[in-house]
C-alpha cells in the first residue's frame, strides 16, 4: 500500500465550501511518478520461511522531466533499464508495505504511480517540505523577542537580545540559548491538511491550508487513516471542469440538438402532408 506521493507547489488561492466557509488553498502539481527501481528492505530480524514476502519494499521514483541526453550517465542508464525514454531531475524513495503478502504488479519498475492511486478527496494528509531560507536573522525575527526599551539611553539597542546569562554562576552561556543565527531552510511538516480537490486532467491537487517552502519546491504528501468531508462550491471556487464533465455536457448538448432536429423534421412532414391534402 502506497501512502506517500511527491508534488510541486504552484501557489496559493482561496475556495469556498457549500456552507459558505472560506478556505486557504495550496495548489500543487501532481505529475505521474515513474517507478525506477524496487528494493526489499532488510529489517535485521529473523523471519520464518514464507514471511519474506511481508518485508517492506522501497520504491525509487523519479521527479521532474528533462531531456534524456542531459542526464548524467549513471542515472541515464538506470532510467533506461527501467524502460523509460524521458529524463528526470531527482530520485526519491517511497516505502511500500505489503500487508497482504503479495507484490503489487502495478508498482513494479517500469510502471507509473498516479495521484488517484494514493489519495482521494477528503483524505487527511501530512505535508513535508523545506521552509523558506531567511539567512542570518536577529532574535526579534527569529524568535519573536520584544527588544529593549527605546528610552534611558537605549536608542542604539532597540533590537538587541540583551543579557544572555549571569556572571559568577554559571559563568558561561547555557547551551540552546536563543540568539541570532541562521533562520529557515529546515525540514518542516504540517499535519491535518485535507485534500479538497483532485484534477486528473490538469494533474493538480488542492490542499486546505498553507505548506512550507517557496513556489516550485518539492513536497511529500503522506496519507493518514483519517478522512474529513468537505464539499466545495465549484462555481464560487472556480474549479475547472474535468474531462468527464465536459464529455457528459457535450453528450447532453448533442442529444438535445438531435431531439430538436427530430422535432423539426416531424413538423415539416406534418406541414407537407397538410398541404398535399389541401
Amino acid at each position: 500500500m502506497v501512502t506517500d506521493f511527491y508534488v510541486t507547489k504552484l501557489g496559493m488561492t482561496q475556495a469556498w465550501t457549500t456552507t459558505g466557509k472560506r478556505l486557504a488553498i495550496t495548489r500543487c502539481q501532481a505529475d505521474d511518478l515513474p517507478v525506477i527501481t524496487s528494493t526489499v528492505l532488510k529489517t535485521g530480524k529473523r523471519r520464518a520461511i514464507g514471511e519474506d514476502q511481508l518485508q517492506p519494499t522501497m520504491l525509487e521514483v523519479g521527479l521532474g522531466r528533462r531531456k534524456f541526453a542531459n542526464m548524467k550517465k549513471p542515472l541515464r542508464m538506470k532510467v533506461s533499464q527501467s524502460g523509460f525514454s524521458f529524463g528526470i531531475h531527482h530520485l526519491r524513495g517511497i516505502k511500500l508495505a505489503h500487508t497482504d503478502g503479495s507484490q503489487d504488479v502495478a508498482l513494479r519498475p517500469g510502471s507509473t504511480i498516479t495521484v488517484d492511486q494514493v489519495v482521494q478527496v477528503g483524505d487527511v494528509v501530512e505535508v513535508q517540505g523545506v521552509s523558506k531560507g531567511r539567512g542570518f536573522a536577529g532574535g526579534i525575527k527569529r524568535f519573536g523577542f520584544s527588544g529593549g526599551p527605546k528610552t534611558h539611553g537605549q536608542s542604539d539597542r532597540e533590537r538587541a537580545v540583551g543579557s544572555i546569562g549571569a556572571g559568577t554562576y554559571p559563568g558561561r552561556v547555557w547551551k540552546g540559548k536563543r540568539m541570532p543565527g541562521h533562520y529557515g531552510h529546515e525540514t518542516t511538516t504540517v499535519a491535518n491538511l485535507v485534500v479538497v480537490h483532485i484534477d486528473p486532467t490538469l494533474h493538480e491537487v488542492w490542499l486546505s491550508g498553507p505548506v512550507p517552502g517557496p513556489i516550485k519546491s518539492q513536497l511529500r504528501i503522506r496519507k493518514t487513516q483519517q478522512t474529513k468531508q468537505i464539499e466545495l462550491d465549484k462555481a464560487a471556487s472556480h474549479v475547472p471542469e474535468t474531462s468527464d464533465q465536459s464529455e457528459a455536457e457535450s453528450l447532453d448538448q448533442t442529444s438535445a440538438q438531435e431531439a430538436q432536429s427530430d422535432i423539426k423534421e416531424q413538423t415539416t412532414k406534418s406541414t407537407t402532408n397538410e398541404k398535399n391534402k389541401s
